[in-house]
């Protein structure tokens, strides 16, 4: 099994840090004496916790003929054999539906008949290289 992390679009990093740090310091701010709702404090929370999940949980993994992919609770497998194209992202608008990836440009892989998703690998070529190890017939497009 090889395992490829996502990269990470490091403009959007201090936006989700910011975020995190807020949900821990507004258990220590008080306004006038009167604590946050407890709604408001659990979603929060939430939102804090999936945020750092799909953070630390993003990855890309190769075992046998599968492609597994995670996102925080975003998780799948693609059959590479039925991967036919892979193209080179070179923009920040994405097409496809699902996007288990935290960087900018990246891979749309098209499978099947008419799917597709987006991923950013951190080392796009060694990850095409394995791709192409088990399923050569796929199409590179730069």
């Amino acid at each position: 099994m090889k395992t490829f992390r996502s990269s990470i679009n490091y403009f959007l990093v201090p936006f989700l840090v910011m975020i995190v740090f807020g949900t821990v310091a507004s258990f220590f701010v008080n306004t006038n004496d009167e604590k946050m709702p407890l709604a408001v404090t659990i979603f929060l929370v939430l939102i804090s916790g999936f945020i750092l999940w799909m953070l630390l949980d993003t990855k890309y993994q190769i075992k046998d003929t599968f492609l597994h992919y995670s996102c925080g609770p975003i998780r799948g497998k693609i059959d590479i054999l039925q991967i036919h194209k892979i193209e080179n992202v070179k923009t920040w608008y994405v097409s496809s539906i699902l996007k288990p990836a935290l960087g900018s440009y990246g891979l749309t892989l098209t499978y099947n008949k008419f799917d597709d998703i987006y991923i950013s690998p951190k080392h796009k070529s060694e990850f095409i290289g394995e791709l192409l190890k088990i399923n050569p017939n796929i199409q590179i497009i730069a």
